[in-house]
């Protein structure tokens, strides 16, 4: 019976776990046009219609989220052929410019586009190296990825601690270079081992020379 209940599991956990990520997601790109398409479809007379299990208020919900993300799709494909073929850039740098001037909106503006353009960007590298740190306290290990390589305060580096499953958020702590066992492992696979909550488990092995930060 163990066996049995740890096969379904293997088979469940992954399909819940996509289904979480990708309900977060739906939900984070809907949610802030959902009341208007929910009084469009509500004016349309869909609030008195119920479909199998679904009752009208699913039904208006469901629909809703379907038209926002095709609404969604189009005017970003729309946004991005406009903007590569043509003037538009001239139109985005205009209003990147005035963004960058309004007091604190610039703040939370620079910040945000310098974030989405390191992670986005190919040509530039998110994270320089895997390592283990004393974190949360002296007597436990984190797996951490290393900010950069060309910056330190009063000799220390700076390295992102991702939270289990969600590595979008975690923590950023600076650690002194002698706190820092430097891994001989690829950032993609120290993500796979985040989000798997350490199921999928790749070689962990110290790289050599031990030495890591504070170098390009």
């Amino acid at each position: 019976m163990k066996r049995h209940f740890i096969t379904g599991l293997v088979v469940l956990l992954p399909l819940a776990l996509t289904f979480w990520i990708v309900s977060f997601i739906i939900d984070l790109f809907t949610h802030p046009f959902l009341g208007f398409a929910q009084k469009t479809f509500a004016a349309l007379g869909w609030d008195k219609v119920s479909f199998l299990f679904l009752s009208p208020e699913d039904v208006v919900n469901l629909a809703s989220k379907v038209l926002i993300l095709i609404f969604l799709f189009v005017v970003i494909m729309g946004i991005g052929w406009v903007g590569r073929y043509f003037l538009f850039k001239y139109i985005l740098k205009l209003g990147d410019t005035i963004l960058h001037r309004i007091p604190v909106i610039s703040t939370v503006y620079k910040t945000s586009q310098e974030l989405i353009q390191t992670i986005l960007t190919t040509t530039n590298k998110s994270f320089k190296q895997v390592v283990f740190v004393p974190y949360p306290h002296s007597e436990a290990w984190s797996i951490g990825l290393v900010t950069r390589d060309d910056f330190e305060v009063e000799g220390r580096v700076a390295v992102f601690i991702p939270t289990t499953p969600n590595p979008t958020s975690g923590f950023l702590v600076l650690f002194e270079k002698d706190q820092i066992i430097p891994l001989d492992m690829k950032v993609d696979e120290a993500l796979r081992y985040i989000i798997s909550c350490g199921v999928l488990v790749a070689p962990i092995r110290r790289t050599t020379p031990p030495p890591v930060a504070g170098k390009s």
